[in-house]
């Protein structure tokens, strides 16, 4: 004796079927939203180093009388103060930041996935000529292929 309006064992069953296969669908889109939008923030972040770079060099904002690159994103943050404090980690949205090199004349920074493949599958590159560069193997270098190229 079944009470009127109430859902069988079979129809629940079917409804979380396909509720199961609408998820299964939309969980692999999802995570490739989430690693797109990883690398657009990362690229944007080594875009802000680069001018970050220019202003810090420029402005000679470590007062030692020479006009050089920052050797670090706490040099960046604490003596120029253009980039923002989650930066200066050197973690930000899924992505490792870090200073590779910094000259007088030159300077390098990279963009690595915290984790390949789930924060992100590309590599990203820039140094003093502001072009960025990327790699989808690891190790990105001046001679990567610029984003949009």
């Amino acid at each position: 004796m079944t009470r009127e309006g109430a859902f069988t064992l079979i129809e629940l069953m079917i409804v979380i079927a396909i509720v199961a296969i609408i998820a299964a669908l939309a969980v692999p889109n999802l995570l490739e939203a989430r690693k797109a939008s990883n690398e657009a923030a990362a690229v944007s972040a080594l875009r802000t180093i680069a001018t970050a770079q220019s202003l810090f060099r420029e402005g000679d904002k470590d007062k030692n009388s020479t006009l050089d690159y920052a050797t670090s994103l706490d040099a960046l943050a604490t003596a120029a103060g253009v980039i923002d404090p989650v930066l200066q980690s050197g973690t930000k949205q899924g992505y490792l930041f870090s200073i590779n090199s910094a000259t007088q004349f030159t300077f390098s920074a990279t963009a690595s996935p915290a984790v390949p493949g789930k924060s992100g599958d590309r590599y990203f590159y820039v140094d003093e000529s502001g072009v960025i560069r990327y790699n989808t193997t690891g190790s990105p270098s001046s001679a990567s292929a610029p984003i949009g190229g």
